[in-house]
C-alpha cells in the first residue's frame, strides 16, 4: 500500500502532462500579429467588376497537403502546413464579382515545407484566374480579402516564385480562411 502511495503524484503528474500535451497544436484562429495584408495604396481600389458563375466543392486535405479547384479560383495547401485531416468547402458565388468563401472560417496556414524552404509567411496560396474580366494589359489586380457585404478589408502578398507566375492569374498567400475576390 506505501508503494501504491508514493507512486501516486507521479502517476498524476504523467496524466497531467499527457493531458496538456494532447491536444492539436493546429493553429485555428487568426493571428493578427502576423503581417500578411498589404494596404491599399495608389491608384484604383475596389472591386473588379466580373462574372462568375456558381460552383462549389468540398473535399479533406490533410497532412500531406492537396489542392481544390473551384470556378476560378485554386486553392494550394502546402504539406506539413495543418497537422490532421480538415474537410475544407469553398464557394464560389454567382454574381458581378470573382470571389470565393472558404470555411472553417478562420483556418489558419503555418508554413508548411515549400513555404519554410522559400521563406515564404504561409502555408497555403490562393490562384485565382482573371483572364476574361476585362483587365486592360498592364493594369494591377491584386487579391483583396473581403467581408460578406464585399468590403475590403486587406490584400493577400502576390506569391511570384515559379512555377506560380502565370499571365492573368493572380497568387496571393493565403493566411487563413475567409472571403477573398479579385480587387485593383
Amino acid at each position: 500500500m506505501s508503494v501504491r502511495r508514493s507512486l501516486m503524484p507521479i502517476v498524476l503528474l504523467a496524466g497531467a502532462l499527457a493531458v496538456a500535451n494532447c491536444g492539436d497544436p493546429s493553429p485555428v484562429g487568426v493571428d493578427v500579429q502576423t503581417p500578411v495584408f498589404r494596404r491599399a495604396g495608389g491608384g484604383k481600389t475596389g472591386l473588379v467588376a466580373c462574372s462568375q458563375d456558381y460552383d462549389s466543392i468540398t473535399t479533406v486535405i490533410g497532412p500531406a497537403g492537396g489542392s481544390l479547384i473551384v470556378g476560378a479560383h485554386q486553392l494550394w495547401v502546402d504539406s506539413l502546413s495543418l497537422t490532421g485531416p480538415v474537410s475544407i468547402t469553398a464557394v464560389a458565388p454567382k454574381g458581378k464579382v470573382r470571389w470565393v468563401r472558404f470555411q472553417p472560417e478562420g483556418l489558419v496556414f503555418k508554413p508548411g515545407f515549400y513555404a519554410t524552404a522559400n521563406g515564404l509567411t504561409a502555408g497555403a496560396a490562393l490562384m485565382t484566374n482573371y483572364a476574361s474580366c476585362g483587365v486592360p494589359t498592364g493594369s494591377t489586380v491584386r487579391l483583396a480579402q473581403v467581408s460578406d457585404a464585399q468590403k475590403i478589408l486587406g490584400y493577400l502578398i502576390q506569391v511570384t516564385l515559379p512555377p506560380w507566375t502565370q499571365p492573368n492569374q493572380y497568387v496571393g498567400l493565403l493566411p487563413h480562411f475567409s472571403n477573398y475576390a479579385v480587387a485593383w
